[in-house]
């Protein structure tokens, strides 16, 4: 071979190998770098940043004591209660601070608070001495008077002006459902009752109180209404053992808790329209007193219990406080009976025990008492 033809090989050697290894090193170096490429968007993805996640939902104490009553005052950025430990009225933020006192005035035996629709008036029940007595006090005229004796019920009407209320007459042993002004004045019966512990509401935007006798898993719920002026009973539904209610805003639909059979030792939540039509099983085993209806009345709010006893008799043993629950938190909606977790599993870092539910006007805060310390919380949604 001549060195013309020697030196020309040999030069496309060397081109070939260094093409080569140009090849294999970009290639390398590209990979490389798309690699670090990667880590760093991720890094930088602000969906991927802990930091710049929303930050998660969480339950936090109001109260620096157990209450009775909490509603949102009308300038719906504050509560007021009354203390379970000496009756006295304060007044605190959503955050629970700048608390002050409404009233210094110490209520011994205090068990209840209802307040009128227009917070202006209140009418409390005192347990003493094994009996129960009401009082009305009106807080725009600083007065009150105390209600005759042998009531064990009372509720507002809707309106305020009027008050509800069960009697029970010593001598003749008849149980009433009356009407009457909020001083006891005027009043007038509506029905006889055939039980001894009964539930009255109002029927929302109507003319109808309705009543029923309260849950207890052992006997049928009857559920009744009856006109505020008095008229013809008539039966909503029946047929649940320990069932409950809770009407919406508008009066169309009602909550219904029951249990899933005499002396059962389930509950399950169902819908159902005003004249107990349309029942719907919700697919949630809890109690409408765990539970809010949103302002559209579309949805519910509800706190679902857990570690329920095995062996506990569904309502009954826990209205009769025999055991405490764990409460997780859910969204659920009344027409299609889907829910949606609230807060998930990792975010409840408090055990809870949830009822007296209610919502802030826009809906972005669960408020609740607790029952195992009877504080008062905040679920930020």
């Amino acid at each position: 071979m001549s060195a013309i033809k020697k030196f020309f090989f040999l030069s496309l050697v060397i081109l070939v190998l260094s093409l080569l290894f140009w090849g294999v090193y970009n290639l390398s170096f590209k990979k490389n770098e798309s690699k670090t490429t990667d880590n760093d968007a991720k890094k930088e993805d602000p969906v991927s940043t802990p930091a710049d996640k929303k930050i998660a939902p969480k339950i936090l104490p109001i109260s620096d004591e157990a209450v009775f009553s909490p509603v949102i005052t009308e300038k719906e950025n504050t509560i007021k209660y009354y203390s379970k430990n000496t009756g006295q009225v304060f007044e605190i933020d959503f955050d629970g601070k700048n608390k002050k006192s409404l009233s210094t005035t110490e209520l011994p035996g205090l068990s209840g608070v209802a307040w009128s629709p227009d917070q202006t008036k209140v009418i409390t029940r005192f347990d003493r001495l094994e009996e129960t007595s009401f009082f009305f006090y009106d807080y725009a005229q600083n007065k009150g008077v105390a209600l005759k004796k042998n009531l064990d019920e009372t509720v507002w009407q809707n309106s305020g002006n009027k008050i509800f209320y069960k009697y029970y007459d010593p001598k003749t042993k008849e149980r009433t459902l009356n009407i009457s002004d909020p001083d006891g004045t005027n009043w007038q019966k509506l029905t006889d009752l055939s039980h001894k512990n009964i539930a009255i509401v109002q029927v929302p935007k109507t003319g109808l109180v309705s009543f029923w006798n309260r849950p207890d898993a052992f006997s049928e719920t009857l559920f009744e209404t009856i006109p505020t002026i008095g008229g013809e009973k008539k039966t909503i539904f029946q047929g649940k053992f320990g069932a409950d209610y809770l009407w919406n805003s508008s009066g169309n639909n009602v909550l219904v808790s029951h249990s899933d059979q005499k002396e059962g030792q389930k509950i399950q939540l169902a819908v159902m329209n005003y004249n107990g039509g349309e029942f719907r099983n919700l697919l949630a085993p809890t109690m409408v007193s765990k539970c809010a209806w949103s302002k559209n009345n579309k949805f519910v709010y509800c706190a679902v219990p857990g570690n329920i006893p095995d062996n506990a008799i569904m309502p009954k043993d826990y209205l009769e406080n025999k055991f405490t629950t764990i409460d997780t938190f859910w969204r659920i909606n009344t027409e299609t009976a889907e829910q949606a977790r609230i807060l998930e599993k990792d975010q409840l870092t408090d055990q809870v025990d949830a009822t007296n539910l209610f919502l802030n006007e826009d809906e972005s805060s669960l408020f609740f008492i607790n029952r195992k310390d009877g504080k008062l919380y905040r679920l930020d949604m």
